[in-house]
């Protein structure tokens, strides 16, 4: 009989309650600031982190989970008698966690052979983008679904998943020297607000609006265009440091205007804001999928 161990990393900004109540595995990413180490998740939350890099003066570094937790984990779930292990984990194009994870993987079947299964799944995504996925795959193994069935899922669901993530300003790109000072300087002068297609491991700028409240329009015309059977799905609203009207509006017009089932907000944790900066929105939705593009 099958005994399945899910993990995933800190970026994967899944709230307390469902990692409590799935038993979800979370490995932290560390954060250093000013000679302080935080891990995620565990020691701040994202609410906190937004204010420390709004009043900071140097931007924060963070550190992958290293092999060594990893084959932490893995001895763990061998010793509790897991025949198979599932780990879902941030892009690899902007973190070395997913080759941890395999290196960690390769060092487990050195010292006890490949006496358990171990999937190893590059998301290629971010924050709860993949986040929800993982808690789907929770659920099914609480449901009783084979190991093999719950795999093909999260495959499916990674290759359709994307989300458009806009930022109202571009004092932090500007700061952490993603952007050059001439172009802030007139970016913030004519009041242009970016859009990134977060899709497939890449972030592309694809859009450029003006002014603060044409941001959700365009999120909303971004959405639109790619969006598969809204009707059918829930939206991932991902918000960041936001005035709170803006987050209300989005979630009225995927409901009003794009027809979503339903819409779930999600604070922006560490990963994605430390390059963002805190004010930041997106919205994460099913597309057609790789296959079909």
């Amino acid at each position: 009989m099958e005994k399945i161990h899910i993990f995933t990393d800190s970026a994967a900004d899944i709230p307390e309650a469902q990692v409590e109540a799935h038993g979800i595995e979370i490995l932290p990413i560390t954060v250093t600031h000013e000679g302080r180490t935080f891990r995620e998740y565990y020691d701040i939350t994202p609410e906190e982190y937004w204010k420390l890099l709004e009043t900071s003066r140097e931007i924060p570094t963070t550190a992958q989970v290293t092999p060594s937790q990893f084959l932490d984990t893995y001895r763990r779930a061998f010793e509790r008698g897991c025949t198979h292990v599932l780990g879902v984990l941030i892009n690899g194009n902007g973190s070395g966690t997913y080759q941890s994870a395999r290196m960690a993987r390769d060092l487990f079947f050195e010292e006890y052979g490949e006496k358990m299964r171990i999937e190893l799944l590059d998301s290629e995504t971010y924050t709860y983008i993949y986040g929800h996925i993982v808690v789907l795959a929770s659920e099914l193994r609480d449901a009783g679904d084979s190991f093999d069935a719950i795999l093909g899922v999260v495959k499916s669901r990674l290759s359709r998943v994307e989300a458009f993530l806009g930022v109202y300003s571009l004092k932090h790109l500007k700061k952490s020297g993603r952007i050059s000072g001439g172009a802030a300087f007139v970016g913030e002068a004519l009041g242009l607000k970016p859009i990134s297609h977060v899709y497939a491991g890449a972030v592309n700028v694809c859009d450029k609006v003006r002014g603060e409240k044409a941001l959700v329009s365009g999120l909303i015309k971004k959405v639109s265009a790619r969006v598969i059977q809204p009707e059918k799905q829930t939206a991932i609203l991902l918000y960041g440091d936001v005035p709170a009207e803006r987050i209300d509006e989005l979630e009225k017009r995927l409901f009003t205007e794009l027809g979503f089932m339903g819409v779930r907000r999600s604070p922006i944790g560490v990963s994605v804001i430390t390059n963002t900066g805190p004010q930041a929105l997106a919205v994460a939705f099913y597309g057609p999928g790789r296959a079909e593009t």
